[in-house]
Protein backbone atom coordinates (compact mmCIF):
# COMPACT_ATOMS: atom_id res chain seq x y z
CA UNK A 1 0.00 0.00 0.00
CA UNK A 2 2.86 2.38 0.77
CA UNK A 3 4.38 1.68 -2.65
CA UNK A 4 1.12 2.68 -4.29
CA UNK A 5 1.10 5.96 -2.39
CA UNK A 6 4.70 6.62 -3.49
CA UNK A 7 3.78 5.92 -7.11
CA UNK A 8 0.83 8.32 -6.90
CA UNK A 9 3.04 11.01 -5.34
CA UNK A 10 5.70 10.55 -8.04
CA UNK A 11 3.06 10.75 -10.80
CA UNK A 12 1.71 13.93 -9.20
CA UNK A 13 5.16 15.50 -9.11
CA UNK A 14 5.79 14.57 -12.75
CA UNK A 15 2.41 15.98 -13.78
CA UNK A 16 3.09 19.27 -11.97
CA UNK A 17 6.36 19.61 -13.87
CA UNK A 18 5.00 18.50 -17.29
CA UNK A 19 1.76 20.51 -17.43
CA UNK A 20 3.45 23.96 -17.57
CA UNK A 21 5.69 22.69 -20.38
CA UNK A 22 2.63 21.87 -22.51
CA UNK A 23 0.69 25.04 -21.69
CA UNK A 24 2.56 27.09 -24.31
CA UNK A 25 2.32 24.43 -26.99
CA UNK A 26 -0.35 26.25 -29.04
CA UNK A 27 1.47 29.59 -28.81
CA UNK A 28 4.76 28.03 -29.84
CA UNK A 29 3.07 26.28 -32.77
CA UNK A 30 1.55 29.57 -34.00
CA UNK A 31 4.90 31.34 -33.70
CA UNK A 32 6.77 28.55 -35.49
CA UNK A 33 4.18 28.43 -38.27
CA UNK A 34 4.33 32.18 -38.79
CA UNK A 35 8.14 32.31 -38.76
CA UNK A 36 8.46 29.45 -41.25
CA UNK A 37 5.92 31.03 -43.62
CA UNK A 38 7.67 34.40 -43.34
CA UNK A 39 10.99 32.72 -44.12
CA UNK A 40 9.47 31.05 -47.20
CA UNK A 41 8.04 34.39 -48.35
CA UNK A 42 11.40 36.14 -47.91
CA UNK A 43 13.12 33.38 -49.87
CA UNK A 44 10.54 33.55 -52.66
CA UNK A 45 10.92 37.35 -52.92
CA UNK A 46 14.70 37.06 -53.13
CA UNK A 47 14.42 34.22 -55.63
CA UNK A 48 12.17 36.29 -57.92
CA UNK A 49 14.53 39.26 -57.64
CA UNK A 50 17.59 37.09 -58.32
CA UNK A 51 15.93 35.57 -61.37
CA UNK A 52 15.01 39.08 -62.56
CA UNK A 53 18.66 40.20 -62.23
CA UNK A 54 20.17 37.14 -63.90
CA UNK A 55 17.69 36.93 -66.78
CA UNK A 56 17.72 40.67 -67.51
CA UNK A 57 13.91 40.84 -67.18
CA UNK A 58 13.33 38.01 -69.65
CA UNK A 59 11.40 35.62 -67.42
CA UNK A 60 7.99 34.66 -66.13
CA UNK A 61 7.57 34.52 -62.39
CA UNK A 62 5.17 33.51 -59.65
CA UNK A 63 3.52 30.33 -58.47
CA UNK A 64 1.46 30.11 -61.67
CA UNK A 65 4.04 31.88 -63.94
CA UNK A 66 1.49 34.37 -65.29
CA UNK A 67 3.49 37.59 -65.19
CA UNK A 68 6.08 38.08 -67.93
CA UNK A 69 8.51 41.00 -67.90
CA UNK A 70 10.06 40.27 -71.28
CA UNK A 71 7.19 41.94 -73.14
CA UNK A 72 7.59 45.28 -71.35
CA UNK A 73 10.60 45.51 -69.00
CA UNK A 74 9.43 48.80 -67.46
CA UNK A 75 5.87 47.73 -66.74
CA UNK A 76 4.25 47.53 -63.35
CA UNK A 77 1.48 44.96 -63.41
CA UNK A 78 -0.79 43.88 -60.61
CA UNK A 79 1.71 41.11 -59.85
CA UNK A 80 5.23 42.30 -60.65
CA UNK A 81 7.16 45.56 -60.85
CA UNK A 82 9.40 44.84 -63.85
CA UNK A 83 11.44 48.03 -63.40
CA UNK A 84 12.43 47.29 -59.78
CA UNK A 85 12.49 43.50 -59.92
CA UNK A 86 10.21 42.81 -56.97
CA UNK A 87 6.69 41.44 -56.74
CA UNK A 88 4.10 44.21 -56.75
CA UNK A 89 1.72 42.06 -54.73
CA UNK A 90 2.41 38.81 -52.94
CA UNK A 91 -1.21 37.78 -53.40
CA UNK A 92 -4.79 38.89 -53.13
CA UNK A 93 -5.55 40.46 -49.73
CA UNK A 94 -9.24 39.69 -50.09
CA UNK A 95 -8.81 36.00 -50.82
CA UNK A 96 -5.31 34.51 -50.71
CA UNK A 97 -2.46 36.71 -49.36
CA UNK A 98 0.45 34.71 -50.88
CA UNK A 99 -1.20 33.47 -54.08
CA UNK A 100 1.40 34.96 -56.44
CA UNK A 101 4.52 33.95 -54.57
CA UNK A 102 4.01 30.58 -52.82
CA UNK A 103 2.99 27.30 -54.42
CA UNK A 104 1.08 26.07 -51.36
CA UNK A 105 -0.60 29.41 -50.68
CA UNK A 106 -4.09 27.87 -50.67
CA UNK A 107 -3.28 26.13 -47.38
CA UNK A 108 -2.34 29.46 -45.75
CA UNK A 109 -5.24 31.64 -46.83
CA UNK A 110 -7.22 31.17 -43.60
CA UNK A 111 -4.18 31.73 -41.36
CA UNK A 112 -2.95 35.00 -42.86
CA UNK A 113 -4.56 38.31 -43.77
CA UNK A 114 -3.22 41.48 -45.31
CA UNK A 115 -4.03 45.13 -45.85
CA UNK A 116 -2.61 47.32 -48.59
CA UNK A 117 -1.61 50.83 -47.53
CA UNK A 118 -1.53 53.79 -49.90
CA UNK A 119 2.26 54.22 -49.71
CA UNK A 120 3.08 50.87 -51.35
CA UNK A 121 3.39 49.03 -48.06
CA UNK A 122 1.40 45.86 -47.45
CA UNK A 123 0.73 44.78 -43.85
CA UNK A 124 0.45 41.05 -43.08
CA UNK A 125 -0.70 39.27 -39.93
CA UNK A 126 -0.25 35.56 -39.41
CA UNK A 127 -1.37 33.01 -36.81
CA UNK A 128 0.74 34.50 -34.00
CA UNK A 129 0.33 38.17 -34.89
CA UNK A 130 -3.41 38.39 -35.51
CA UNK A 131 -4.87 40.92 -33.13
CA UNK A 132 -7.91 38.83 -32.20
CA UNK A 133 -6.40 35.32 -31.93
CA UNK A 134 -2.63 35.77 -31.82
CA UNK A 135 -0.06 35.04 -29.15
CA UNK A 136 -0.15 37.31 -26.13
CA UNK A 137 3.04 39.00 -24.97
CA UNK A 138 5.69 37.37 -27.11
CA UNK A 139 9.31 38.38 -26.85
CA UNK A 140 11.03 40.92 -29.07
CA UNK A 141 12.26 38.55 -31.77
CA UNK A 142 9.10 36.49 -32.15
CA UNK A 143 5.72 37.70 -33.39
CA UNK A 144 2.82 38.36 -31.02
CA UNK A 145 -0.62 39.89 -31.42
CA UNK A 146 0.76 43.45 -31.31
CA UNK A 147 3.13 42.88 -34.24
CA UNK A 148 2.77 42.68 -38.00
CA UNK A 149 4.83 41.90 -41.09
CA UNK A 150 5.54 44.68 -43.55
CA UNK A 151 6.18 44.18 -47.27
CA UNK A 152 7.79 47.13 -49.02
CA UNK A 153 7.16 46.80 -52.77
CA UNK A 154 9.96 49.11 -53.85
CA UNK A 155 12.66 47.51 -51.66
CA UNK A 156 11.37 43.95 -51.69
CA UNK A 157 11.68 43.71 -47.91
CA UNK A 158 9.42 41.51 -45.80
CA UNK A 159 10.15 42.15 -42.14
CA UNK A 160 8.60 41.86 -38.71
CA UNK A 161 7.54 45.14 -37.17
CA UNK A 162 7.69 44.60 -33.44
CA UNK A 163 5.36 46.84 -31.47
CA UNK A 164 5.13 47.05 -27.71
CA UNK A 165 1.67 46.04 -26.45
CA UNK A 166 1.80 48.06 -23.26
Amino acid sequence: MIELIFVIVIIGILASVAIPKFSNLTSNAKISSELSTASAVETAIESAHSEWIVSDCNFSWGADKTSNCSQNPNSVSNEFNCSAGYPQNLGDCNNNPFKYILKNAEALKNDWNCTTKSNGIVIFQGPASKSNSGVKDGNEIKPDQCDYWEYNRSKGSFKLIDLNCS
